[in-house]
């Protein structure tokens, strides 16, 4: 019985480990590409608030939330690798870096993002 705690507590530690992992990927790639909590909502479906209970490890994002989330970083050219110890390696393609991140350039790349997913709706299968 005693063996059963111990294997309890340590897969509790390891789900709060790894929740505080993605929620420092978060914060990061959000610092990298220059993105608002309220921009980076806006692009996956959240709340200002809901990202940042996330981002603080308060809560655990679901699963789509966390596919969308991913499928950004692969398209903005952020990678992460998990290393040994709990910790995590970044790579951000150069691409990225060169963006020009002044409110400005937020906003054309939200607009065009806006005009790109009102497109999408539109066309898509079972919409009128």
């Amino acid at each position: 019985m005693h063996v059963e705690a111990d294997a309890s507590r340590d897969l509790v530690e390891l789900i709060r480990l790894e929740r505080l992992a993605f929620a420092a990927k978060l914060r990061m790639s959000r610092a990298v590409l220059g993105w608002s909590q309220s921009e980076l909502g806006f692009r996956v479906g959240l709340s200002q608030r809901a990202v940042h209970k996330i981002e603080q490890g308060d809560t655990e994002p679901r699963r789509v939330t966390v596919r969308a989330i991913e499928q950004i970083w692969r398209e903005e050219g952020i990678e992460f690798e998990d290393v040994d110890g709990g910790g995590f390696r970044a790579t951000v393609r150069a691409p990225v870096l060169v963006r020009p991140a002044t409110p400005k350039a937020r906003r054309e790349r939200r607009t065009r993002h806006e005009l790109g997913t009102t497109a999408i709706a539109r066309h898509a299968p079972g919409r009128a």
